[in-house]
């Protein structure tokens, strides 16, 4: 009898200590995740991973993902067809050709295109992705960054409107004092 006792709360300690074990594999789980998080935004861009697809089929995001679209990333991973419509239809051809070379050839890109916020307004970002092998030599991901360079571009074409001015003040200034 003492000994079926004793089985008895052997195995209750044994599932006790699993489920604790299995409780504490989910918070470290939880911590890593968070960390994870944290040191993407850490990044100065947006962080992807994406199937090895002929056309962005986005799988995992940075939460900064909202700042840049609008959307969650729970949004975005929820419809994967959201992140191709995105994307600006000018651009969508360049885009999955870039993706497509990614995949079948290996290639890492860099492509700058626009996407549509949810709020309508467009902004130009520059994708960086490359494949990722497995021991075959086969493209099983492409892990990638997306930056929004939309301000950057607004800087840019604002120094060359000033350099333009300064450039047209220049000349008539110089005509003037050459006649003089």
């Amino acid at each position: 009898m003492w000994q079926t006792v004793v089985k008895s709360r052997n195995a209750k300690y044994s599932r006790k200590s699993e489920l604790m074990q299995e409780e504490k594999n989910q918070y470290d789980l939880a911590l890593l995740d968070e960390e994870l998080h944290q040191l993407m935004g850490a990044v100065a861009g947006v962080p992807y991973s994406a199937p090895p697809l002929d056309q962005p089929e986005i799988i995992c995001f940075a939460r900064r993902i909202e700042e840049l679209t609008g959307y969650t990333a729970d949004q975005i991973l929820a419809d994967g067809q959201l992140w191709i419509h995105l994307i600006h239809p000018d651009d969508q051809e360049r885009v999955f050709a870039a993706f497509a070379r990614c995949k079948n050839l290996g290639i890492p890109f860099e492509i700058e295109y626009r996407i549509t916020r949810r709020d309508g307004s467009v902004h130009r970002v520059i994708d960086e992705g490359e494949p990722v092998f497995n021991d075959k030599g086969q493209v099983t991901e492409i892990e990638g960054i997306i930056t929004d360079v939309s301000e950057y571009e607004k800087a840019r074409i604002c120094v060359c409107r000033k350099n333009r001015e300064v450039t047209k003040f220049n000349n008539v200034n110089s005509g003037v004092f050459e006649k003089v």
